[in-house]
């Protein structure tokens, strides 16, 4: 991947999955008694709080965390999915509400939609996934499950690093400070893809069933069944290939937020 066609700086658009932003805290949970901290991660364990003191036979917990860059890793319409319950339930209370009157003071409920799960961006060469030359330079090309990688670019201070979809995180949304950049419809379509393969499809790969199709005529499809995912398309020959949808893209004209809340605008 390159910078170019990759990231998007159309700071209008809505609050979005594939954004990278500034935050005041990415946090995760440690034991008390030890201090070790990843190399990659170390950056971002800038403070230690406890959480829990110690209930024998288990031991205490502490919270680790600290400024960070974060890629936010939420689907977009569950960004919005309260705000929406609540404008669709206001404009069935009161018929003479429009639906921009509506999304207004759904908007204006500081209790909606206040959680982001968000990754962190880290430095490639300090991840254990990058110990040989050869593990390094798949983890930048994005064979490596679980990581994202980031084209370098220069105008926005990103070099070498790649999304630890493992080191996720909710935050509050008003902690979003500062949006550094966005990613463009098709990167956001490679995000999803990845965040797939580790949660769920691990190493898919239909190179070789593709390979074998070639020349053969499909017969018949099977379309999933509930809970699902998988296409099966039948060939004359007789054997048959499976093949994944391709993920949906939210369409930014539908009833989303229509504003990033103003502590995290750019």
């Amino acid at each position: 991947m390159t910078g170019q066609g990759i990231y998007s700086r159309e700071y209008t658009r809505p609050l979005q999955q594939g954004d990278i932003f500034i935050t005041s805290g990415v946090l995760r949970v440690v034991p008390a008694s030890g201090d070790f901290a990843p190399k990659a991660w170390a950056a971002y364990d800038q403070t230690r709080n406890p959480l829990a003191d110690p209930q024998p036979p288990i031991g205490g917990l502490d919270s680790v965390g600290g400024r960070a860059l974060v890629m936010v890793l939420s689907h977009d319409c569950q960004l919005d999915k309260e705000i929406n319950i609540a404008a669709r339930a206001l404009m069935k209370a009161d018929k003479s509400l429009s639906e921009d009157e509506a999304f207004a003071q759904a908007e204006a409920d500081d209790e909606l939609d206040r959680f982001v799960i968000v990754a962190p961006l880290v430095d490639a060469e300090l991840l254990l996934a990058a110990r040989e030359k050869n593990s390094l330079s798949d983890l930048k090309s994005g064979r490596t499950v679980g990581y994202f990688p980031l084209p370098d670019e220069s105008s926005l201070g990103l070099s070498g690093v790649v999304v630890d979809l493992s080191y996720r995180t909710t935050v509050d949304r008003l902690t979003l400070t500062q949006r550094l950049v966005s990613l463009s419809d098709p990167a956001r379509l490679q995000l999803r893809y990845a965040l797939a393969r580790m949660d769920s499809l691990r190493t898919p790969d239909l190179s070789s069933d593709l390979a074998g199709a070639v020349g053969q005529k499909i017969v018949d499809i099977h379309l999933p069944k509930k809970g699902n995912q998988t296409i099966k398309l039948i060939l004359d020959n007789g054997k048959s290939i499976e093949v994944l949808p391709k993920p949906g893209n939210t369409s930014q004209d539908g009833p989303l937020r229509r504003v990033i809340p103003k502590k995290t605008r750019k």
